[in-house]
């Protein structure tokens, strides 16, 4: 199951790429629909979640049971300034992001997967449960910019 998994990270990750990347760059500007982001936004939003992504896996592996950090996504536009951010510098964060991520957790022996922390809002998370929840948070995202 957790090469399964990985594998689905690697090829959602993979594929947001592909579509933003086909964006043209007249549109990326555009709200993708009412009162939604624009697909730099967006972009934006998941090379900063990715960084949390990437925190959460080393925290589960490396400390017993740590704190899961929530982050508060509505925040990130204006705190991290997405209006003047390069798009392609945050897709080369995912990029390297997933590069990390996939080489650490390609690593890790079985009984890794169900090491876990405690989130705040979800309760506990394993690691298997930490990486399906940034897949389908990639997954979600491809599905918007794709209108």
């Amino acid at each position: 199951m957790t090469k399964a998994l990985l594998e689905q990270f690697e090829s959602a990750t993979r594929q947001f790429c592909e579509v933003a990347r086909a964006i043209p760059a007249e549109k990326l500007g555009v709200p993708l629909g009412e009162g939604e982001w624009p697909a730099t936004y967006v972009i934006h939003h998941l090379a900063d979640s990715d960084a949390h992504f990437l925190v959460r896996f080393l925290n589960v592996l490396s400390a017993e049971n740590p704190t899961i950090v929530p982050f508060d996504e509505e925040a990130f536009p204006t705190a991290l300034h997405y209006p003047g951010r390069d798009v392609q510098t945050s897709l080369a964060a995912i990029e390297a992001s997933l590069y990390h991520a996939v080489d650490i957790l390609k690593q890790i022996p079985d009984s890794d997967w169900s090491r876990s922390g405690y989130h705040p809002q979800r309760g506990q998370m394993t690691l298997s449960d930490l990486l399906a929840l940034t897949t389908g948070h990639r997954l979600e995202h491809i599905d918007q910019l794709n209108k």
